[in-house]
């Protein structure tokens, strides 16, 4: 039975952000939002949560009642869209552009590609990536450069014969037919190769890849994590840092630079599949290219996915997509990728997309197929016990091992690293937790590694296998020291506790304000309790996955479940509670609301933690029936039974007698 780990209750998280926004300080924004809510991280197997009986010293409990109910009238009777700093975020921007002027070596970039190649029409070649930022850089500057008149072609590396970024053997191919090589999503790291290209070719590097101390001998580096660049998003990914390029470009060539928010839907593609903070900057442009799709290969390959041109959303790019574009590198080459990015008539945009469509179900195969043998392997030697856990398979298809390493640190919830090994060469793929920091790690064994680079959560590496073994062991030492026992139980973010019946479409409409969603700006998650699964089943074409029906007050919902199914059996006619994100199901014309599970277990608890810690409405409703009940007929004194009659009548709310006496008390406290 799936269970929850460590739930981190950080109820009110919504209101927070709101909160934010309006102005509230933080003090301010807690003693409205956490009245009895707010906790502590606690394990789920007691599932005891905490109220708040002091939230500072200086505020009152009836300060603290009085905010928490001013609260309760601010986010439901008040429009929040109207409030102009919550109208601001969530407004269609009329600009969403950053001045590009702080981005470190972009004016001598300017004044070379303006002055010298523009008007001397020199060849440039734009040194792509296999992945999805990678192929969006590419097609990005393909597109704007084309389009100011530039001789532009591209090179994208084969992941199977190259490999990442930068190689001297693809240079010496490209050398003699270019004037300029730009890179897009690489370069940061390649010092050799670019050491041995400076006085052969000029080379402009793009990325946005940590650096290291040294820096590339490049003409220019333009790369906002660089510790003399001013710009203030760090968070670019390969596609934004090459969007400043083209916007500088603009303004250099006197350029109508509102003309590139044609092309933020490919900027939104790079900046969602490559999972930056969704925040500032970032948000602007996936908000805005979301809502202005208007490139050809992606509007067909939404078609292809059968998803709503007019109701994108970041999932429907993170999950649908994004992987069909990865496809290609992943088993074949990228190429085809930015071919049809770059595609102007309908007809080849659906060739190739369905080429794409195809790649990615065979991608699926492959990678189910690689997680169920690591899997074999981790029980089978029991490495599920290490803190981190590294598993080595021969003749695993490389181009998808950081697919299934996801798939596994989401089982395990430990640091993974996949090995596939050919002719004594091992590429790996690492993805990490918090706690402990993938690449940081492999820089201390990196006396054991051909070559490696990545981030705090993915990595990746090539090793010789001779020293496979002394890798295996300084890794785990590193895991070791760096990973607690507390960092290997996964805590869940979840705004609050909810009953199905307040998920209605005005909630899910409420909390798409908040959109779009991903890295930084998690999609809000909530529990639900004591829910009696009335009908169980497996579906999809492996039967892998969980839905099943609940029941609540009489009234039927429905949850689904990725990746679910072996639960199947053990929940029928049994009590859970649910961890899940609320979604809207659109299938035959019709729209239903959808619990969309990311955990679930048994229910331990006779009491809900509604009915111990009850809703701010649900004692407000308690309280204005008594009101008018004293009122009308003079009456002080009512009983259980009255008050469930007329919350049933009034508000249609079913509320137990527990949790009417909790209402009670706090009323009378």
């Amino acid at each position: 039975m799936a269970k929850f780990g460590y739930v981190k209750i950080v109820s009110g998280q919504a209101a927070r952000r709101i909160g934010r926004f309006i102005g509230w300080d933080e003090k301010g924004v807690k003693a409205k939002v956490a009245f009895g809510y707010d906790t502590d991280i606690l394990p789920y197997t007691n599932y005891h949560f905490f109220s708040v009986n002091s939230i500072t010293n200086n505020i009152t409990k009836q300060d603290l009642v009085d905010r928490y109910f001013e609260l309760s009238q601010a986010l439901k009777a008040i429009d929040l869209r109207a409030h102009p700093k919550i109208k601001k975020y969530t407004a269609e921007h009329t600009s969403i552009i950053t001045e590009c002027n702080l981005v470190r070596h972009l004016l001598q970039v300017f004044f070379d590609l303006k002055n010298l190649t523009l008007k001397n029409k020199e060849k440039i070649c734009i040194y792509g990536d296999y992945d999805v930022d990678g192929v969006s850089s590419t097609a990005l500057l393909m597109t704007v450069f084309t389009k100011l008149g530039f001789n532009i072609d591209y090179y994208l590396p084969d992941r199977h014969s190259e490999g990442y970024g930068l190689h001297i053997e693809s240079l010496q191919k490209l050398i003699p037919k270019y004037d300029l090589l730009i890179t897009v999503d690489c370069g940061i790291t390649a010092l050799d190769e670019v050491d041995y290209a400076k006085d052969k070719i000029d080379m402009i590097i793009t990325d946005h890849h940590l650096p290291r101390e040294i820096l590339p001998d490049a003409f220019a580096i333009i790369n906002p994590t660089q510790t003399q660049c001013n710009y203030p998003n760090k968070n670019l990914c390969g596609v934004g840092v090459a969007f400043k390029l083209c916007q500088g470009l603009y303004q250099s060539l006197n350029k109508d630079i509102h003309e590139l928010e044609n092309y933020l839907d490919i900027v939104a593609l790079g900046t969602i599949a490559d999972i930056v903070p969704l925040v500032d900057e970032n948000r602007r442009i996936v908000k805005k290219g979301l809502a202005n799709i208007q490139n050809l290969g992606i509007k067909t390959l939404i078609e292809i996915c059968n998803y709503d041109e007019n109701n994108i959303n970041t999932g429907h790019i993170g999950f649908g997509v994004a992987p069909r574009l990865n496809a290609a590198g992943r088993l074949t080459h990228a190429s085809i990728a930015v071919e049809l990015l770059l595609a102007t008539d309908k007809q080849t945009a659906h060739q190739k997309a369905l080429y794409l469509d195809e790649e990615n179900k065979q991608r699926q195969e492959i990678v189910e197929d690689i997680f169920h043998e690591a899997v074999k392997k981790i029980e089978e030697n029991n490495l599920q016990e290490n803190k981190i856990i590294i598993v080595v398979g021969e003749n695993w298809h490389e181009g998808v091992i950081g697919i299934s390493a996801s798939r596994l640190q989401e089982k395990y919830y430990r640091p993974i690293i996949i090995i596939a090994t050919k002719d004594n060469i091992g590429k790996a793929s690492c993805r990490s937790i918090d706690g402990l920091h993938m690449k940081n790690a492999l820089t201390y064994c990196e006396q054991d590694l051909m070559v490696y680079g990545g981030h705090s959560k993915a990595a990746g590496f090539t090793i010789d296998l001779a020293k496979l073994n002394d890798f295996i062991s300084h890794m785990q030492t590193y895991a070791n020291e760096h990973l607690t026992d507390e960092d290997l139980i996964p805590i869940y973010q979840v705004e609050t506790v909810l009953t199905p019946q307040d998920i209605t479409m005005d909630f899910i409409e409420e909390l798409s304000l908040l959109e779009p969603f991903g890295m930084g700006n998690p999609k809000p998650q909530f529990v639900c309790q004591n829910l009696l699964v009335t009908k169980s089943m497996k579906m999809g074409k492996e039967n892998n996955h969980l839905r099943f029906n609940f029941a609540y007050n009489n009234t039927q919902y429905t949850a689904i479940g990725w990746h679910m199914a072996d639960v199947a059996d053990d929940i029928n006619n049994k009590y859970v509670d649910i961890l899940f994100q609320p979604e809207l199901n659109h299938w035959n014309d019709h729209t239903y609301l959808q619990f969309k599970l990311s955990d679930l277990c048994q229910s331990k608890r006779k009491i809900s933690y509604l009915e111990e810690f009850p809703a701010y409405d649900s004692i407000g409703k308690i309280y204005l029936c008594l009101r008018n009940q004293e009122k009308k007929y003079g009456q002080s004194i009512f009983s259980l039974k009255d008050c469930q009659a007329l919350l049933k009548q009034i508000y249609n709310l079913n509320l137990s007698d527990y949790s009417i006496k909790q209402c009670l008390i706090i009323l009378s406290e």
